[in-house]
């Protein structure tokens, strides 16, 4: 249970870090029609910066989540969290369990966004299908963050060398391990979130 619980802590502030990634997208210098002419992804990471700035203005968990249903991959990133489990999800629970993991990050990253005051980010260079982004702070250090894009969305962010996605699937792997595979527990788990609204 403590490794749960340190596991918990540790993707919901890496997860908090991604939000103060996308709040700032939309300062970036380098303007959406030269990103896209440079790279494809990186437009991709600019416009899913907007809606997460206007999500950040209001801090309610319905609008992150309809920014990650935007912008992000999440049945991908929900089912590769499920690591070697993968197999103990039943087809018929698929949506639903997409539905809660995307609820879950919805909910960390209202609740951590007024943390993060970053004041710009610029394109480094893209490799693939990463895109390498500069996020600058102010006075704090920059920091380096790549962007993972499939099919026009977002499906992973590195930063300080940490995939956030892995991150998730090493709390959600955690916890079914120690439940001996159970995926009720893991739902019982990310179902305790408060249900979003727009109110």
């Amino acid at each position: 249970m403590p490794f749960c619980l340190n596991s918990a802590r540790l993707v919901k502030t890496s997860l908090a870090l991604l939000c103060g990634i996308v709040l700032v997208a939309s300062l970036a210098a380098t303007s959406p029609a030269h990103a896209a002419r440079t790279c494809a992804g990186a437009d991709v990471a600019l416009k899913a910066g907007r809606a997460f700035v206007d999500a950040a203005h209001t801090q309610r968990p319905s609008d992150f989540a309809q920014a990650l249903d935007n912008y992000a991959d999440m049945k991908r990133i929900s089912l590769f969290a499920l690591g070697k489990y993968r197999r103990q999800l039943p087809a018929d629970k698929i949506d639903e369990f997409v539905k809660l993991t995307s609820r879950y990050v919805a909910n960390t990253l209202a609740d951590f966004a007024r943390k993060f005051r970053a004041t710009n980010i610029s394109l480094i260079d893209c490799r693939g299908n990463n895109v390498a982004t500069r996020l600058e702070f102010g006075a704090r250090p920059a920091k380096r963050a790549t962007w993972r894009i499939a099919g026009g969305k977002v499906i992973d962010v590195n930063v300080q060398y940490v995939w956030l996605a892995q991150l998730l699937r090493d709390n959600f792997v955690g916890i079914l391990k120690n439940a001996g595979g159970n995926i009720a527990v893991l739902f019982s788990h990310i179902g305790a979130q408060p249900v979003a609204n727009s109110n």
